[in-house]
């Protein structure tokens, strides 16, 4: 059995959630409610719960201060929201579960199952989340040999699809392998100057050396070379006109 928390500061929100999965979620048994940080942080030290629901948005501020609060993040979270899109981007980056207001039954019944099925290793979802909303998205998280570390966008001068997921290259000509797609790249990347290039490549055109490119090549400011279908290159060379 899974026991679970639910914080939301609306009553009716908390009871929804709590009739819906006590209705449709058999697996999860709801030990504890909470309506604001204060509550939340009582309940979790007290229940260790495996799983919290987190409304987003909580009228003395958001759930993500209650993360803070906590040592260790030791439970899985699915996020409930309204909508917050800047924070969903996040949490859609991070691997965390995140589902909308009102609440799909089946969606609700998938996200359970999936938090039962795996084991996120939250205390590093949470950095990213929480590193990302707090650069305001000019940088982004990318685990490397190293462990987490945050690279400003800025510096990346095009992403390349790859076996496993994705290769970043940055203006230093250093590179980092990453196990996500280039989509969830375009995600958290709010920034005009990129471009999706076909299904393999995301452009920072904010680097491209126009002088030194050809017909069938790209050339960025640190002298690095892109090979690139020609109908690929005009489609780019188009938009960059417009």
């Amino acid at each position: 059995m899974i026991k679970a928390i639910i914080v939301d500061d609306e009553l009716k929100s908390r009871e929804v959630i709590k009739t819906l999965v006590e209705a449709f979620c058999p697996e999860v048994e709801i030990v504890d409610t909470a309506e604001d940080i204060k509550g939340a942080l009582q309940s979790i030290r007290q229940h260790q719960p495996n799983l919290v629901f987190l409304d987003i948005t909580l009228k003395e501020g958001d759930s993500f201060q209650i993360l803070q609060e906590l040592d260790e993040i030791t439970f899985e979270i699915i996020f409930v929201t309204a909508y917050d899109e800047y924070s969903v981007k996040a949490l859609k980056y991070s691997g965390i579960t995140c589902l909308f207001k009102p609440l799909d039954i089946e969606e609700l019944q998938e996200a359970v199952k999936k938090v039962a099925n795996k084991k996120t290793n939250m205390n590093t979802a949470y950095q990213m989340v929480n590193g990302i909303l707090k650069s305001k998205f000019t940088k982004i998280p990318v685990i490397t040999s190293g462990g987490l570390v945050f690279k400003s966008v800025d510096t990346i001068t095009y992403i390349e699809r790859s076996d496993i997921g994705t290769t970043i290259h940055f203006d230093n000509k250093a590179t980092v392998d990453s196990k996500r797609k280039i989509p969830e790249f375009e995600g958290i990347i709010l920034n005009n100057h990129f471009r999706r290039i076909g299904k393999d490549y995301l452009i920072n055109t904010s680097q491209l050396n126009f002088s030194n490119a050809t017909k069938t090549s790209l050339v960025f400011d640190n002298d690095e070379r892109l090979e690139l279908p020609p109908n690929e290159l005009l489609k780019l060379l188009d938009f960059l006109r417009k």
